[in-house]
């Protein structure tokens, strides 16, 4: 008597910003054959390796016989390789195994997807700043999964028909999830911590699914100094290195706290502790993060000194040590930061 073994799993991977689906009618059989694959969650057009397993049944002994969309792929072997098809697309793989009276089957669908996961912190950047704005201690991530569930028709399954569930190291976040929750915003990862934060996106039906996962550190807060230009402003195209020689005698400098918990380098909130050649240096306290140097009537030479922390956020914390040469001109003057004269 031939007993046919149908197993349900989903499956899902993420690869770059492809991702697959595989899914197997739901049935069970005493002759537990089921199916592996490598990777695990294949993308579109992506190489994926079948495997056959059994506790009951010697495959290696067993009649195996392989089909893909119907037609016979191989035979006498517990793996095989099949290529994931396009966006929309659907590959029926089938597993035939007899031994003796005995005999299983299992069979899946291969339906990829596509889902991108956007994020960025709401830690301080300053202005015009190209990169993203890093999660630190205090902050919070905005997340914005983007899923691309293709039926078989083409048309897409829309982000408000779609399921999300978000987790943090495997833990479902529930405020978060739910249908048409393709936004989420999280706390940033504690001090030096490392979160894997992953999102699942699925139809209301389970057919598609789409998973993506991220690996989120916490960085500490950068400190960078810039010079601030009377007519140019800040000049944050030229962050000031370990030894930097100048030709005014005097400068305002501008510290940014790169990725720091704050709206503005300058808010409340943040306090900067300046020295200069071993002396602290009282600041504006509407301008906490400027001083003015002028070395008309010294060496030029200026040892620069930062720590900056936070009266809110204990874990905030970040340094910063400049060595700035001053020289030649008369006191106030400056030269044109983009090759001109003044």
């Amino acid at each position: 008597m031939r007993r046919t073994a149908l197993l349900a799993f989903a499956v899902f991977l993420y690869a770059g910003s492809a991702h697959a689906q595989i899914v197997l009618p739901n049935a069970f059989d005493v002759a537990d054959l089921s199916l592996s694959l490598s990777p695990q969650y294949p993308a579109p057009r992506e190489s994926v390796r079948i495997t056959a397993y059994s506790t009951l049944l010697d495959l290696d002994a067993a009649e195996v016989v392989w089909y893909v969309d119907g037609a016979e792929r191989a035979r006498n072997t517990t793996s095989i390789t099949v290529q994931a098809g396009k966006l929309g697309s659907e590959t029926q793989i089938e597993i035939v195994a007899s031994d003796g009276g005995a005999s299983a089957s299992a069979m899946a669908f291969v339906r990829p997807t596509e889902i991108d996961l956007l994020w960025e912190s709401d830690s301080y950047v300053p202005p015009f700043f190209r990169g993203r704005a890093l999660p630190s201690a205090g902050t919070q991530v905005r997340l914005q999964a983007i899923a691309r569930l293709a039926r078989p028709d083409g048309s897409l399954v829309p982000s408000a028909d779609t399921i999300y569930t978000w987790k943090r190291n495997d833990t479902v976040l529930k405020s978060v999830s739910g249908r048409g929750k393709a936004r989420a915003v999280i706390d940033s990862p504690p001090l030096f911590g490392v979160d894997q934060i992953s999102v699942e996106a699925r139809s209301t039906d389970g057919t598609l699914i789409a998973r993506k996962v991220l690996r989120l550190p916490s960085v500490e807060p950068i400190l960078a100094l810039y010079r601030e230009h009377p007519l140019f402003g800040v000049l944050y195209h030229e962050a000031l290195g370990t030894q930097t020689n100048l030709a005014e005698t005097q400068t305002t400098f501008v510290a940014v706290p790169y990725f720091a918990d704050a709206a503005a380098a300058g808010e409340s909130s943040l306090d900067y502790a300046w020295k200069v050649n071993g002396q602290q240096i009282p600041v504006d306290p509407k301008l906490r993060n400027k001083i003015t140097i002028d070395a008309s009537n010294s060496s030029g030479l200026a040892r620069i000194d930062l720590d900056l922390s936070s009266f809110r956020n204990l874990f905030l914390s970040a340094a910063g040590l400049w060595g700035v040469s001053l020289r030649g001109g008369e006191a106030g003057t400056f030269n044109d930061p983009f090759g001109g004269s003044e």
